[in-house]
């Protein structure tokens, strides 16, 4: 799909009525906005229009990738891997040979061997079979560059040819740094390119050798053979990927996702699976204000006879256009005043093949509008292949309409920019990978962002409109390990009052999704345009299926100043009252004398002897399993305050006391009575023991007691609290202002202590 960046912003002016001569009708005539931003191509004043926006790069170092320096530097980066390795190169007099991403087969296919016999080539080879030397670019960059080869990756090529538009030079810029060639004292055979990879900016470092056969590119190339930027970008690419088959199948919109850091909506405007939303004029309308790459395209005809056909409207089925302005207006009729809106396409092919319906370049249309007036109204012609049409026509001859939204970092100068938020997550077995809403003993445990908006739309309509964005992290590159995209959605939850944070599992027990992004899908992001009422909100990102392992990224564009934040606990102990214990003094004093019979003379229990103690009280349960050394030691070292390792009588009674609360609780939340909780189970009941954890305290306790199942025994659990306890203890009596200070021997003290 192509897309149009317009070049010059103005306001959206407020319309004042002009009255021409009684032969021809009445129009609302705009006036001149005070525009800052230059001369405007689509001429003086203008009707009501606009032009692009979103988030700042953070930082990625790994293998062969390097972050950028910072977006507004104009692509003019210091001293990086990449220029140490070229004037490493350049030193010794060698062709730089990439150590990460090698010439061989498995670079290319990792499912099946090569049909053919893939030869590495560099370019002066490639342009030598010609008698050519080559070339980085030719004439600057061109979307005609741009051919596809054996590999079925339309969507990169398409996203290529669009970034290399002129309308789109700075963009471009910013992905194929322009200071590179194969002139003398410059070429070493690296070359390095920028993709926006979940979030940050990285540099993708390559060698110029390319696969070939029989001396011919086999994959992306330039119409001229002596041109390489377009191959090497695609090897790039590739190697951000995993491999050359990696980038086989895809969507448009992935890519310019990574060649633009931005999100991309997409509409089909007809047919049974249209999605066009009531408000799709005013949602053009804030696109061009934000400087959005904005595409539309029409279906190739089935057993047509190529993938491009001119239609009898002067449209080409098949093929990309670009919208590149959008204006309303109001004629007079003789039913009164008629609004009309008129949209600009441009067939970037550059010529006359062009819409010859109402509003086309030639069309009686134009007829009741003084030609004096139309540039004042904006409605101009900048070149051959762009024309007007009225935007009924326009969703009744287009299938499909795509919306890049571009980050506040673009390199663009735009007059409004989205607000953002971005989050980096993940899905953990056993932890807080709970599935869809309909698992509701886990879908409580999934991440949690909580949205405040505030800040309603600027339409007077009491809304807040937002685009949120979820895409699964690395599954393209997970390809040749067998990996296959997650079934991934998030739903939204209305809060009405104050809720404790994290939302607990009751709330989802009683709380309906209010919104959702429909049904689950295997693609690598979802990108939903909200539009909802002020108020509070809970998202909840979330796969098909409970317990599937992945990460993701989440981002969330704002059109006016709305907050979101990720949800998580402060860890703390709350007091609660523990499940009561009905006093029993007959056993009470037999169990006193069983203890006086196993202490002996001290008086006092060591680890082993409690052991004893415990496993014979516990023994009449029917699920009971024997507590283990390890638990008894945590246990005395919980209430030994002397040191002694040993336990008296009053120590051990209030221990007794804990662990049939304990056990009391656990049994409470062993939901299947299987004798185990599961890892969701044990963040419940360790909740309700008053112990409230964030995240990251609560996943470490589940990777340090769970076995192998995510199962939690008696055993692991009683442990985990005695270290919990202990844990609080200590910080409570040794810390001020929430703020503890221990010598490294005092450190390994308490660690080592339970």
């Amino acid at each position: 799909m192509a897309f149009y960046n317009p070049h010059s912003p103005r306001e959206r002016p407020v319309p004042h009525k002009q009255v021409s001569s009684p032969m021809q009708n009445v129009e609302h005539q705009y006036a001149l906005p005070n525009s800052q931003h230059g001369h405007s191509p689509h001429g003086p004043g203008g009707a009501r229009n606009g032009f692009g926006s979103a988030n700042a790069p953070m930082p990625l170092m790994s293998r062969g990738f390097r972050e950028t320096d910072t977006p507004h530097s104009r692509h003019h980066r210091g001293t990086s891997d990449f220029d140490t390795r070229r004037s490493e190169c350049l030193r010794r007099g060698v062709l730089y040979e990439d150590p990460d991403f090698l010439p061989q087969d498995t670079s290319v296919y990792y499912s099946r061997n090569p049909p053919y016999r893939i030869e590495w080539k560099r370019p002066g080879e490639i342009a030598g079979y010609h008698h050519m030397k080559p070339n980085f670019f030719l004439d600057n960059a061109s979307r005609f560059d741009v051919k596809q080869g054996e590999l079925g990756d339309c969507w990169v090529v398409s996203s290529i040819a669009c970034l290399s538009s002129p309308d789109h030079r700075e963009l471009f810029r910013r992905v194929v740094p322009a200071d590179q060639g194969f002139h003398e004292g410059w070429y070493a055979g690296i070359f390095r390119f920028n993709f926006w990879y979940f979030g940050k900016w990285v540099e993708v470092i390559v060698d110029d050798k390319l696969p070939t056969s029989r001396g011919q590119l086999l994959f992306v190339h330039s119409n001229n053979k002596n041109e390489f930027w377009s191959a090497l970008l695609e090897k790039a690419y590739a190697k951000l990927n995993g491999s050359y088959e990696a980038l086989k199948a895809g969507n448009v919109g992935d890519a310019l996702t990574d060649f633009t850091g931005g999100i991309c909506e997409s509409y089909i405007l007809r047919g049974g699976k249209t999605n066009v939303p009531p408000n799709i004029v005013n949602i053009l309308f804030k696109a061009l204000d934000r400087q959005s790459l904005i595409g539309c395209g029409i279906n190739p005809i089935k057993g047509g006879p190529g993938t491009e056909s001119i239609l009898p409207t002067g449209l080409c089925a098949g093929h990309a256009y670009s919208i590149t302005d959008l204006r309303e207006i109001l004629l007079m009729s003789e039913d009164g005043e008629m609004p009309i809106t008129l949209v600009r396409v441009r067939n970037p092919w550059g010529s006359r093949v062009e819409w010859n319906g109402a509003w086309g370049d030639t069309s009686r249309e134009w007829n009741s509008i003084p030609e004096q007036d139309r540039e004042k109204m904006g409605l101009v012609f900048r070149d051959d292949g762009e024309f007007w049409m009225e935007f009924g026509d326009f969703k009744h001859n287009f299938d499909s309409l795509d919306i890049c939204n571009l980050t506040p970092d673009s390199p663009i100068e735009m007059p409004k920019q989205w607000h953002t938020a971005e989050y980096q997550g993940s899905w953990q077995h056993g932890f807080n990978a709970g599935g869809r809403p309909s698992q509701q003993d886990t879908h409580w445990t999934n991440p949690q962002y909580r949205v405040t908006l505030s800040d309603m739309d600027e339409d007077g309509d009491n809304v807040c409109s937002f685009i949120i964005q979820m895409m699964q992290k690395d599954r393209r590159k997970m390809k040749q390990k067998g990996k296959k995209n997650l079934y991934i959605g998030f739903v939204i939850y209305q809060l009405h009052k104050e809720e404790e944070m994290p939302i607990p599992k009751e709330f989802f027990e009683t709380n309906r999704q209010v919104e959702s992004s429909g049904h689950f899908i295997d693609s690598r992001q979802i990108i939903t345009r909200m539009t909802m009422s002020p108020g509070e909100y809970v998202v909840v990102p979330c796969t098909y299926d409970p317990n599937e392992l992945g990460s993701f990224f989440l981002r969330f564009f704002f059109e006016n100043k709305n907050a979101v934040a990720n949800i998580d606990a402060t860890s703390e102990r709350v007091p609660v009252t523990l499940p009561p214990t009905p006093p029993d003094n007959e056993k009470e004093e037999k169990f006193k004398r069983f203890f006086y019979s196993v202490s002996g003379e001290n008086m006092e229990i060591d680890p082993f002897e409690l052991r004893s103690i415990v496993n014979d009280a516990l023994r009449k349960e029917p699920l009971h399993r024997d507590l283990s050394v390890d638990a008894c030691k945590s246990f005395v070292l919980l209430l030994d305050t002397d040191n002694s390792g040993q336990l008296g009588y009053p120590e051990f009674q209030y221990l007794w006391n804990l662990l049939r609360s304990w056990k009391k609780l656990f049994y409470q939340f062993d939901a299947d009575q299987s004798g185990k909780l599961s890892s969701f189970e044990l963040r419940r009941a360790v909740g309700a023991a008053g112990y409230k954890l964030n995240n990251s305290t609560m996943k470490s306790l589940v990777y340090r007691y769970a076995d192998e199942r995510s199962l939690i025994s008696l055993d692991n659990y009683m442990i985990c609290l005695a270290k919990l306890m202990k844990l609080f203890n200590d910080f409570k009596k040794n810390s001020s202002n929430n703020q503890m200070s221990l010598s490294i021997n005092q450190w390994l003290e308490r660690s080592l202590s339970v």
